[in-house]
């Protein structure tokens, strides 16, 4: 491939060098709209999904590699990983994009949190196995966060981990369990950037967008929110567009938080290494160790 043509601000084109970028959760919402973003602009794609069917059809729309799997576990990861390795051995940027948020307390195979699992293990453990192949490349990595990291849905006060109850036995609340585990990608994302400051890592708040991942939540309240409010959420396409936007910006604000295009600072918590030191040291007691560059 020579080139990559990427649209500006004023709709013209100009050269941009395409990269190799792995999309975890590419198969509806906002990963999809960005795969097909970073499609039209020419870069090489290797998407990953549980949902195969749909898959395979962005695979054949955008021209890139479809890798089916489950990223809520180490086993599936672990083979999301050495489905990539079999198709590339580099990547320039990986978007951590997976998501859920469900009514009540789900385990995985493993009996950890769902929520947790999702959006903190799973970046954490798919960032690990793929830290070789981001080595030989330009090594970004983009996690996509929450501005619920701030504060729950329907519930008052500001957000932080209870490290006595990570996987959420206590009184599940389905809005605080999205929040906590979105902070938990953030002191992720801090400590990545402090131990591994020769990689490029940001998190990013895509906006209140239209997407699948509250199809389960059922309760009355959120439908009767989600309902009156529809006419204000952005479209998948938009909520896409910072994530594909920070894919491939020449330059990120390292370590940072992005709430849309715009760096943004997070919550207070957020900002605890304390915090984000120990929530790194639970981690890899589940996990394993980080792979180091």
């Amino acid at each position: 491939m020579s080139g990559a043509r990427e649209a500006g601000e004023d709709g013209k084109t100009s050269e941009t060098v395409p990269r190799t970028i792995v999309v975890i959760g590419a198969t509806s919402g906002i990963g999809r709209a960005c795969a097909l973003r970073l499609a039209d602009a020419g870069h090489r794609l290797i998407l990953v999904g549980r949902d195969r069917r749909r898959g395979a059809e962005l695979a054949k729309q955008t021209g890139a590699v479809f890798v089916g799997g489950d990223v809520s576990t180490r086993a599936g990861i672990e083979a999301v990983a050495a489905g990539v390795q079999a198709e590339t051995d580099s990547i320039d940027t990986l978007v951590n994009n997976a998501g859920v948020m469900i009514p009540r307390r789900t385990l995985t195979d493993e009996g950890l949190e769902l929520n947790f699992a999702v959006h903190h293990l799973a970046p954490f453990t798919t960032t690990s196995l793929l830290m070789p192949l981001l080595a030989r490349g330009a090594g970004r990595v983009v996690n996509t966060n929450s501005e619920g990291h701030r504060a729950p849905l329907f519930g008052g006060g500001d957000v932080r981990l209870d490290f006595d109850d990570l996987q959420s036995a206590h009184g599940y609340s389905p809005y605080l369990a999205y929040s906590r585990s979105k902070l938990a990608n953030l002191l992720f994302t801090a400590e990545f950037h402090r131990r591994q400051p020769a990689f490029q890592t940001v998190a990013v708040h895509p906006g209140m967008v239209r997407t699948r991942l509250v199809r389960s939540m059922h309760s009355p309240g959120f439908w009767l929110l989600s309902t009156a409010t529809r006419w204000m959420l952005a479209s998948p396409a938009r909520g896409g567009r910072p994530l594909a936007d920070l894919a491939t910006a020449p330059a990120i604000h390292n370590g940072g938080y992005y709430n849309g295009s715009r760096p943004s600072t997070p919550s207070p918590h957020a900002a605890s290494r304390a915090d984000a030191e120990q929530l790194w040291q639970v981690t890899e007691k589940l996990r394993g160790p980080f792979v180091a560059a």
